[in-house]
């Protein structure tokens, strides 16, 4: 027989048990045999055995013949004596090694049932954090698919609504951080595009600007697409677009307090009359970007660009 439980016992060594357990009926009939066997020898034994020591020589009992049987008598019941206490210390033994072995295999087999609960409990809490992933992915889908439908609506108040849902799928769902930023973006591409003939839906773009700008700081795959964008007179006060995309930008007017722009891609933006006051340029690329004369000492004097002196008409190297 296999080992069940991996406990390295078969199982017919594990639940072996003494003889007369397996077999009573055929235990009853040896005890049985074995008292009426006793009873012949206590009777009968002492003459055949003895029986030439009984007897004189005219066939007559001798004087000790009682004394002789007597003793054998007794030698039998001691033998027999002797024999049921080595019965009995056997069976004492046996007992306890069955005991043992019934302690060990509870052992194991607790230990097993133990390592099973353990693997089961390990399986169902596995297939509850996937079944409570999936269920949060799909709600995070469904939410997402809302707010794209949204976003494309010509309704105002409904395209801030889907804005502020991406916002918070994008801190919600670590997977969907950088898709959300690609969404935001191209939607701020579209409406306020340089050189649409339709207005710039004001709100809309500056929530979308506002979210890009807190988005959670993590490691990005993507950057932000804001090419040859029609920014003019956005709010970017303490915004984070380290390392945007604003070439040919037109950056006019907005307030760009203290916000971040280290590691932009920048080239002919324009930052004219934009207040840069504390604005983060370090390591950016500003070819050809257009600032005006007055914002140079203001807040803006550690970077190389191209300034345009409106008055003049002229560019010059700061």
């Amino acid at each position: 027989m296999s080992d069940e439980l991996g406990t390295g016992r078969t199982g017919p060594e594990r639940k072996r048990e003494p003889w007369r357990t397996r077999h009573p009926r055929g235990a009853r009939t040896a005890a049985v045999a074995g008292a009426a066997a006793f009873l012949v020898l206590l009777v009968w034994a002492p003459w055949w055995i003895e029986g030439h020591r009984l007897r004189d020589d005219n066939g007559e009992l001798v004087s000790s013949a009682g004394i002789i049987v007597t003793g054998f008598r007794t030698m039998l019941v001691a033998i027999a004596a002797g024999g049921f206490t080595a019965a009995g210390l056997y069976y004492t033994r046996e007992k306890h090694r069955l005991e043992r072995e019934n302690f060990q295999h509870a052992q194991d087999q607790f230990t097993e049932n133990q390592k099973q609960f353990e693997i089961t409990m390990k399986m169902s809490a596995d297939r509850e954090a996937e079944q409570a992933r999936l269920t949060r992915e799909g709600q995070v889908t469904g939410r997402y698919v809302e707010a794209i439908k949204l976003l494309s609506s010509q309704d105002d108040t409904q395209r801030l609504g889907a804005i502020y849902s991406l916002e918070r799928i994008m801190r919600d769902s670590e997977d969907d951080h950088d898709t959300v930023i690609t969404v935001l973006a191209a939607f701020i591409r579209q409406h306020a595009g340089l050189g649409l003939d339709v207005p710039r839906p004001d709100e809309p773009v500056q929530a979308a600007v506002t979210v890009l700008g807190r988005r959670p700081i993590r490691n990005e795959a993507t950057r932000i697409d804001l090419r040859r964008t029609d920014l003019t007179g956005l709010d970017f006060e303490r915004a984070n677009f380290r390392r945007a995309r604003l070439g040919g930008t037109d950056l006019r007017g907005a307030n760009l307090h203290r916000a971040d722009f280290t590691g932009v891609w920048a080239p002919q933006a324009d930052f004219r009359q934009s207040y840069a006051g504390s604005t983060r340029f370090d390591g950016s690329n500003l070819r050809d970007a257009h600032f005006s004369m007055e914002q140079i000492p203001a807040g803006i004097p550690e970077f190389k660009c191209v300034i345009a002196d409106r008055k003049a008409g002229t560019d010059g190297a700061g």
